[in-house]
């Protein structure tokens, strides 16, 4: 959009210019500074779906990568921009882990030369004993339907018996292991091993 503007308040960003075209102005909140540039290009991003034809009304949703967003009207008529808190059980204001999820995936995505291919927070993820609790796990991602997001991550107390297996919603597993959602964006056919240290590659072999 030509006129549009983005305007820094503080710990926020606003729109100026989307009024012109009947859209109400949106704001975007954030707990911290460094990822004030995100807000701005999260604003861009909505903007260009605004100027593809689409409207965005109070209460609408989007999602924003990995995680889900929603528009709300705020006192002074812009829409405020709200998020889906950690366990995906009720929106906060502001867009300060979806911003985060979305910058950090990127930066993992960029290093291994993966292609950004976030899954949906609702789809299944397999894990054995131990994820949850805090263990050092290996993780890698197959061709899977589409109620699955392909992960399957384990540790060493998994001894090969399927049956031991849970299948969780992923985002019950990034609520949890909050240092593992940076790394769930890669795209089918990587693994990971954090047994000693970030270590990730393509594995072309899980592709079948």
């Amino acid at each position: 959009m030509e006129n549009l503007a983005l305007i820094a308040e503080g710990l926020s960003v606003r729109t100026s210019g989307l009024a012109d075209d009947d859209q109400p102005e949106l704001r975007v909140r954030v707990r911290d500074a460094a990822l004030l540039g995100e807000c701005e290009a999260f604003l861009k991003f909505v903007a260009a779906y605004i100027e593809r034809g689409a409207r965005l009304r109070p209460d609408e949703t989007l999602a924003y990568g990995y995680w889900l967003t929603k528009f709300s009207l705020a006192d002074d008529g812009l829409l405020e921009v709200w998020e889906h808190e950690a366990g995906a059980t009720a929106f906060v204001i502001g867009a300060q882990l979806t911003l985060t999820y979305w910058r950090d995936q990127h930066e993992v995505c960029r290093k291994f030369g993966g292609d950004f291919t976030p899954p949906r927070p609702d789809q299944l993820v397999v894990v054995s004993d131990g994820v949850f609790e805090g263990d050092t796990v290996q993780g890698v991602r197959y061709p899977s339907p589409e109620h699955m997001s392909g992960w399957w991550i384990t540790t060493d107390r998994y001894d090969g018996n399927t049956d031991s297996l849970k299948r969780e919603h992923l985002y019950h597993l990034t609520a949890a292991r909050p240092d593992l959602a940076r790394l769930i964006a890669l795209p089918f056919g990587f693994r990971f091993d954090l047994a000693h240290h970030e270590d990730v590659w393509f594995d072309r072999q899980t592709l079948g």
